[in-house]
């Protein structure tokens, strides 16, 4: 009488790939399979499937450097098609791009209520930082007129 099916073990299936057995088992965890009294044993369907995986990690990859998808970046690219740097700050931000100063930049009025419009915005060159003009203007006038009554007391 012949059995109902096949039950390979996780040396069998080593010794025939090659392999690791911890290779094997790792697989057979991952898929959340089950041991049987204590000892890894696979149908002729999972130890096809192992196969089939441990031939796909074993199959070479081509070294080809593929440069970052992020326009104006010569690095190479390392994972999802950016290098290092971009595709960490996708993490922080959810995007490549450099956002630094965008919440600021979304602001449409300084913290007293004035507008930030073309008109009351001073921007400086050197970073890019902007400063509302009336609220700069009250300071400078304020700051005068202080200086004006210590002099006056002296």
């Amino acid at each position: 009488m012949e059995p109902l099916f096949t039950v390979w073990t996780s040396r069998q299936l080593a010794d025939e790939l090659g392999a690791d057995q911890g290779r094997i088992t790792k697989i057979a965890r991952r898929r959340r399979w089950r041991r049987w009294e204590g000892e890894w044993l696979f149908t002729d369907e999972q130890a096809d499937e192992i196969r089939r995986t441990i031939r796909a990690w074993d199959e070479p990859r081509p070294a080809v450097a593929t440069p970052c998808s992020v326009d104006g970046c010569d690095a190479d690219a390392t994972r999802q098609g950016m290098c290092n740097a971009h595709y960490q700050r996708h993490l922080r931000h959810g995007s490549a791009e450099n956002l630094a100063g965008a919440h600021q930049r979304a602001k449409t009025r300084c913290p007293r209520g004035h507008p930030y419009d073309d008109e009351n915005t001073l921007v400086y060159p050197s970073d890019g930082r902007r400063r509302c003009r009336t609220c700069r203007d009250a300071g400078l006038a304020a700051r005068r007129a202080g200086q004006a009554a210590r002099s006056a007391d002296q």
